[in-house]
């Protein structure tokens, strides 16, 4: 079912190779049988068989025993037999559940297309027909389940009937769904549509099924409604459904709150839909949206003469108060008023503010989540352009749309005459895009634009102006950045919160992209309002700057990173400075490369193209960043180095002491042969001192490199914890780390819990990280060399060795080749062992790292004893006792 996957024991058994897993999927085929040799080889090469296929075939079948187990592949004299039970095979235990009747275990074990690895290979046609087959019925089961408990599945029916119009059984059950969720009406015309075509495409009458799904509908009694029928079909917002239907399950006056376009009346009128047995004496729409009159429109609405409050004051109904914005004062009275007046009156109602209004439950309708909003985009392109097919894309115009539906609705409109990336580059102008939409939708509705001049021309001039002056913030703003920026209140704010214009979470409020385009388009005094923006969040990152280095460094780490886009847009030279030990502290070191481009420092000149007299001249500085990039751009001038460390801690500043311990530390275990005691000593002060100061990352620094340092002299012990408390930080954790506290797992018998954290470590890392890439891999392989798996051991390191390496340091290269050289020392090839070894050496003596030097000296001099060469070896590890001082 989908990809191969082996599973031992609770853990996956990777099995490399196309034909290897062709030869595996062949046997699961026919799991517990034998299959002849003469079969497997037809079913192997079905086009042209190796020059002796059958011991070809043994080959294989040696290295599947190799790589799953020998006891899993049985010998007999006719060919070969997978030795597991049948049920192990997942499409053995699906068809078992289809046909015991248990649908939904049957489809959770689904996971693509069957058999995947062996393609479109012949032997596999007819299990993957039979399976295909089985799904369908599994599902049509499954279906049914759903129909009797009530659930609403005619979404998912329509789909699968749209997929498969020929197929009688998934249009009974569409009529059947119709008519359980009271809409009598679509199910006959579900039946229309699906007897004309039958006679069309096969000229038969409709089947049984259908006949006796017809019959059901014809003996509904019709419920009084004046609800539309559907023109599209409704995508998503299943939650919010459930959670309006519950809502009003348990109250008496619900409000769908939002932002326009966000889907509000739809909802509305799906769940009022869906409601329809359960209020016999009628579910009503009211569209208040072109009226001032409610009573009117609701008396049109009911068509009656009677007062709404005399017609409905004894029946159990439902009515739906729609776009309630624009009246909202007179709504709430009214609503309140028919409460009041009809105990078995229940009202939905939909507005952008609440009605505020005793017993009132909200429901606020948020944005689509990403995979119901690329749905939505995907159905109504598909209307204008039926073999439009999703992208990645089409996730980030839906991202940049805000999930709002009527936008991705406009949006996918545009697929007649624009190719997704052609929509992606227009983006920068949503409100322009979407200037035009169907001439059936009411006016207000018609363009993105109409929808947000609806809210605007609600406003009253306040709070017009603090909208537009909002548009000046990026990803939001606390309230106090709010009121010094844009000098609006709280009661304005609040306001705006209640009418759907601004979303408040966190304790941030924020504008919806659209809704910030439309803002900044009313922004007068753009200038000015900019410019405090600016000097509000330089400020912000100067005050901050000092207590990043101390026990508040977690609340301001938390509080500049949800303030990042803000930083951006307002740097300036002087943000640039004030950031720079910000952007040093979060390692995102690719920030203050890029900015560096734009504008013009001392700091920035270091970062584009440092000299040696720039260098020198900074390295007199006092500033935490300046120092920190000097040291960063010095690479191995200890002389510099060492210098900055001398003055850090002569300093009266206690965290500038503890920095100056870090660095003698760095200087004397990095670039000077036989410190590592002596640095040692000035890491374990740096952790006192951090740790004193409540400074978390300078404490993580300065435990990595003491664990480094403890490692280097085989106190395994001490080194694990050291990186154990490192990681217990909080703080941003490089893979140097994770790679490191999983080697020492490994070294100290935790090898299970070293291949979980390399494991998780390899997923999470980016492709586009090739340097951490290697460091895991690397990892891996040693591990599983320590764990007698040499194989799997050998595959890892020539993943690790395919990746590119142009701009990784030379003592990486170096422990990369000889950890290469251990592996193959152990599979017996001494001689491609002997030649990693001589590159390890050269790579490690282009360097000043001492500890990687003793470390690959020593592992050389391994290799020349077990060769039987004692003098070398013993020359050998008296230079890496030199070393390691």
């Amino acid at each position: 079912m989908g990809e191969l996957e082996v599973q031992r024991g609770g853990e996956r058994v990777e099995v490399g190779g196309a034909m290897l897993r062709l030869l595996l999927v062949r046997l699961a085929v026919d799991a517990g049988r034998i299959v002849t040799t003469d079969r497997l080889i037809a079913d192997l090469w079905p086009e042209s068989a190796p020059a002796e296929p059958g011991a070809a075939l043994q080959s294989l079948v040696a290295r599947l025993r190799r790589a799953i187990g020998r006891e899993a592949v049985g010998s007999h004299p006719t060919g070969y037999r997978l030795e597991v039970p049948p049920t192990v095979v997942d499409a053995v235990e699906f068809e078992r559940a289809v046909a015991e009747g248990r649908p939904g275990e049957a489809l959770a074990l689904w996971r693509g297309s069957p058999y995947a690895d062996a393609g479109d290979a012949e032997f596999v046609r007819a299990p993957i027909a039979r399976l295909e087959e089985l799904r369908a019925t599994a599902i049509e089961a499954r279906i049914d389940e759903d129909i009797a408990a009530g659930r609403d599945v005619i979404a998912e029916i329509e789909e699968l009937a749209a997929s498969q119009p020929l197929r009688e059984g998934l249009h009974a059950r569409l009529i059947r769904a119709l008519t359980a969720q009271g809409r009598p009406a679509d199910a006959l015309a579900a039946y229309d549509r699906v007897r004309k075509l039958l006679a069309d495409q096969l000229g038969v009458d409709p089947g049984p099924a259908l006949r006796e799904a017809h019959l059901a509908a014809l003996r509904t009694p019709s419920t009084l409604s004046n609800l539309p029928a559907r023109l599209t079909s409704f995508v998503g917002r299943d939650l919010e459904m459930e959670q309006v239907t519950r809502a009003l399950a348990g109250a008496r006056l619900v409000t769908l709150t939002g932002t326009g376009g966000a889907g509000k009346t739809r909802l509305a009128v799906e769940t009022a839909q869906r409601l329809l047995p359960d209020f016999p004496d009628g579910v009503w729409l009211v569209d208040l949206a072109s009226t001032v009159d409610i009573t009117a429109a609701t008396r049109e609405a009911l068509a009656t003469a009677d007062h709404p409050s005399d017609y409905l004051a004894t029946r159990n109904s439902l009515l739906v108060l729609d776009n309630c914005e624009h009246v909202i004062d007179a709504a709430a009275d009214f609503a309140t008023d028919l409460l009041v007046r009809c105990p078995r009156l229940k009202v939905l109602a939909t507005s952008r503010e609440p009605l505020s209004v005793t017993g009132e439950t909200l429901c606020p309708l948020r944005p689509l989540p990403d995979n119901q909003a690329v749905a939505l985009f995907t159905d109504r392109a598909r209307a204008v352009s039926p073999g439009f097919r999703p992208t990645e894309s089409i996730v980030d115009v839906c991202q940049a749309l805000d999930g709002l539906p009527l936008a991705i609705e406009l949006a996918a409109a545009r697929m007649r005459s624009l190719t997704p990336a052609q929509l992606t580059e227009r983006l920068g102008d949503r409100i322009g895009l979407l200037d035009k939409g169907t001439r059936a939708a009411p006016q207000r509705h018609r363009t993105l634009r109409a929808v947000i001049d609806w809210s605007w021309d609600l406003l009253d001039e306040a709070e017009r102006t603090l909208l537009s002056r909002l548009s000046a913030f990026a990803g939001g703003a606390d309230l106090q950045a709010v009121e010094q920026v844009t000098e609006g209140t709280l009661d304005q704010l609040t306001s705006l919160v209640d009418k759907s214009l601004v979303v408040a979470a966190d304790e941030r409020y924020r504008l919806l992209e659209t809704i910030r385009e439309y803002a900044s388009s009313k922004l007068d005094n753009a200038g000015e309002i900019r410019r405090r923006h600016a000097e509000y969040y330089t400020e912000l990152v100067e005050r901050a700057e000092p207590l990043l280095r101390g026990p508040e460094q977690a609340a301001w780490l938390t509080r500049l990173t949800a303030e990042r886009a803000n930083l951006d847009q307002a740097m300036s030279p002087r943000m640039f400075t004030a950031r720079l030990w910000l952007w040093l502290v979060l390692a995102q070191l690719q920030d203050p490369l890029h900015w560096a481009e734009t504008v013009d420092t001392d700091e920035a000149r270091l970062l584009r193209r440092p000299t040696e007299e720039l260098l020198d001249r900074l390295a007199l500085e006092d500033g935490p960043a300046t120092l920190a990039l000097v040291v960063v751009r010095s690479g191995s001038n200890s002389r510099r180095i060492g210098g900055i460390a001398d003055r850090l801690t002569a300093s009266d500043d206690p965290w500038r002491r503890a920095a100056g311990e870090l660095l003698h530390g760095y200087v004397a275990s990095e670039l000077s042969d036989g410190g590592i005691p002596r640095a040692e000593r000035h890491f374990a002060a740096a952790v006192t001192s951090f740790r004193a100061l409540g400074d978390q990352v300078g404490l993580t620094y300065a435990l990595t490199f003491l664990s480094i340092s403890q490692a280097s002299r085989s106190d395994n012990e001490a080194a694990l914890a050291a990186i154990t408390e490192a990681l217990g930080m909080g703080v941003h954790v490089p893979t140097l780390l994770q790679v490191q506290s999983a080697q020492l797992q490994a070294r100290t018998g935790d090898t299970a819990g070293a291949r979980r954290l390399l494991e998780r470590a390899e997923q999470s890392t980016p492709a586009d990280d090739p340097v951490s890439l290697t460091r895991i891999r690397n990892a891996l392989a040693e591990l599983a060399r320590l764990e007698g798996r040499l194989p799997e051991a050998l595959s890892w390191h020539r993943a690790a060795l395919a990746i590119d390496h142009a701009n990784a340091p030379d003592q990486f290269l170096a422990l990369l080749r000889m950890n290469y050289a251990l592996t193959l020392t152990a599979l017996g090839d001494r001689e491609e062992a002997g030649r990693q070894h001589e590159l390890a050496v050269e790579l490690a003596m282009r360097t000043k790292d001492a500890p990687a030097r003793a470390v690959v000296l020593e592992a050389q001099a391994a290799w020349f004893e077990e060769g039987g060469e004692p003098e070398q070896a013993a020359a050998l590890r008296a230079r890496a006792a030199e070393l390691r001082g």
